[in-house]
């Protein structure tokens, strides 16, 4: 008979280990952009090592996954009943699947077809022969969220064993004792092992859902062994007491599997001995990650632990996309391998990030990335309209940042050390408009960071004159900014770029509106920093201190090194005051502020 935990009780342990988990597969896929295997659009470098790179977390990565989802289904389904459990399910899946596959996957396929050269027409176009006859004889278009497909078809699953009462407590009584004590560590290993060596040769994994029995037996059977045992204490103490067993066995054969990925032939005993060896590893490695998780991590519960829990699901959706446009636009760049990774990895994590601070914001785009709808509405939040603007200020230098990387990527050649950033836009571009679109972009966002650190002022100090300026030199440099993109270098017109110089005046202005606080020392400390660094680089920029020291060999990096700081410090700035406004929000109001 199993022995439930308390339905309610947070297991952190398995939060950490679904986020690390999903971390791990956006590095994976982004090694399949390397690999020798066929993935949808691929660098011009192929690694002949990736393969035994891959084999590290290929054969448990996902089977975790599944068995993690199942122990969530099952603190799920707890005091729900199972029309509660399908209607919860479909609210969290349907909307995200929909939208992915209409969405993020055409672009994913419409990329992969003009790169391969099967498609020479517009977007539009394409959508219309994807979900059209033709297109739909080949099935829906799942790519990475067959995953997610998968978990809504093993959800019916389970909905339908609670139609039947005391079907699931007797499959859990059945199942507990077989892996009860030791038989934690074999009797899985043995099923995946069974089932490698004959459903594998037969039916192979393809992600297709019908058919897919080996995939079914594997897949569903982790879901379901989560969902049956996750409150089962005694299983988790075998982990525990395991732990050291299965790491030794899985440190064991790991250099076997990976000698096996790239240096045997394949032939039938070896097949077989390299898919023995393959599920030995798969278990070896969940049992561990589940044991020492267990151990050490089930109350480490804390901010950081629930906003990456938050933020998984919508960037698993979009990391993928992201990823096959970022290595489709950086890819005629040419770079070095390790660079290039390196700008994919940036953009595919911060581009995903970007995506949930924003979609977490909105609350009609919540259900569609998999978010929880909010809350029903309450009284409004103090100055609820300053901090989200604030926040706007917050994510810009990681946008500049995306910009930069990418329009450098796009224009082979450039040269840091003696050419203005501006030139990423001109004429002389592969891709202009990806610099200028841009920076019209962060003009705007500019702007609308003025108006939040204006508006913060004068909430905190009440000084509406210095927030008026504050916002106004913002206001200026975001006009500046967005005009300049519309001009691109060497269009004279393009020097209204200057009226962004104007935002160093912006941390003196700051400073006199809060002469009067004593509680933001950070901040006063902050800005003080800021103004003397863009002081020193102007008296060194333009010529008023050592002539000569910034000149045409190395006017690129200077440039560079201004920009960073005009951007970076408005972002810091905007952070720690909407810290501030928060503090101060509370402090008036009986309404808390949430973090």
């Amino acid at each position: 008979m199993t022995t439930p935990a308390t339905p309610s009780a947070r297991r952190a342990d398995l939060d950490w280990i679904r986020v690390m988990a999903f971390g791990l597969l956006i590095l994976f896929h982004t090694a399949l952009v390397y690999s020798p295997y066929d993935w949808h659009v691929q660098s011009e470098h192929r690694l002949s090592w990736m393969p035994q790179l891959l084999t590290l977390t290929g054969p448990w990565r996902l089977t975790l996954l599944f068995l993690v989802s199942g122990a969530a289904m099952s603190f799920l389904t707890a005091r729900r009943t199972p029309g509660q459990v399908l209607k919860a399910r479909f609210e969290r899946l349907g909307p995200p699947l929909l939208m992915g596959v209409l969405l993020l996957v055409s672009i994913q396929s419409w990329i992969e077809a003009m790169d391969n050269g099967w498609w020479g027409a517009d977007y539009l176009g394409w959508l219309g022969h994807e979900f059209g006859p033709e297109g739909l004889m080949d099935g829906v278009p799942f790519n990475h969220l067959w995953f997610v497909n998968y978990i809504a078809a093993y959800s019916v699953v389970v909905v339908l064993l609670m139609l039947r009462p005391g079907l699931i407590e007797r499959l859990a009584g059945w199942l507990a004792p077989l892996v009860a004590g030791a038989r934690v560590v074999w009797v899985p290993l043995l099923y995946l092992v069974a089932i490698r060596l004959t459903l594998y040769p037969l039916f192979g994994s393809t992600n297709a859902l019908v058919g897919d029995w080996y995939n079914h037996a594997q897949s569903l059977g982790a879901f379901l062994f989560g969902f049956l045992l996750a409150r089962h204490e005694p299983l988790w103490q075998a982990l525990e007491h395991y732990r050291r067993l299965t790491l030794f066995i899985a440190l064991a054969v790991l250099p076997v599997l990976v000698f096996q990925a790239g240096y045997f032939p394949n032939n039938i005993a070896y097949d077989a001995a390299k898919f023995a060896i393959q599920a030995t590893y798969q278990w070896a490695v969940i049992a561990t990650i589940l044991g020492y998780g267990s151990r050490y991590l089930r109350q480490k519960d804390g901010p950081v632990l629930r906003y990456l829990t938050d933020a998984v699901f919508p960037l698993y959706l979009a990391h993928q996309t992201i990823l096959v446009v970022a290595v489709w636009l950086i890819r005629p760049a040419g770079l070095a391998p390790l660079l290039e990774a390196t700008i994919l990895g940036i953009i595919t994590f911060g581009g995903s990030l970007l995506i949930y601070e924003v979609v977490r914001r909105v609350g009609w785009l919540r259900p569609v990335w998999g978010l929880k709808p909010f809350p029903p509405a309450r009284p409004p939040a103090p100055f609820t309209g300053r901090r989200r603007l604030l926040m706007v200020g917050a994510t810009a230098p990681l946008l500049v940042l995306i910009v930069f990387l990418v329009s450098v990527a796009a224009y082979p050649g450039f040269d840091h050390a003696s050419q203005y950033l501006s030139e990423l836009g001109g004429a002389d571009a592969r891709y202009p408009e990806i610099f200028n679109v841009g920076v019209f972009i962060s003009g705007v966002m500019a702007a609308l960071t003025g108006i939040g650190i204006g508006w913060a002022l004068m909430a905190l100090t009440g000084a509406r004159i210095t927030g008026l300026m504050t916002a106004a030199a913002f206001l200026l440099a975001g006009y500046g900014l967005s005009a300049s993109s519309l001009y691109p270098w060497p269009d004279p017109r393009h020097m209204v770029i200057s009226l962004g110089l104007g935002i160093q005046i912006a941390p003196l202005l700051i400073l006199w509106g809060l002469r009067e606080r004593r509680d933001v020392p950070r901040l006063k400390a902050f800005l003080i920093s800021a103004f003397a660094v863009m002081a020193v680089l102007t008296l060194f920029t333009k010529h008023l201190v050592l002539p000569g020291t910034v000149n045409d060999l190395n006017v690129g990096w200077w440039e560079t090194a201004y920009a960073t700081v005009l951007i970076g410090w408005a972002g810091v700035a905007a952070v720690l005051l909407e810290r501030a406004v928060r503090h101060e929000a509370t402090n008036r109001g009986s309404v808390t502020i949430p973090a």
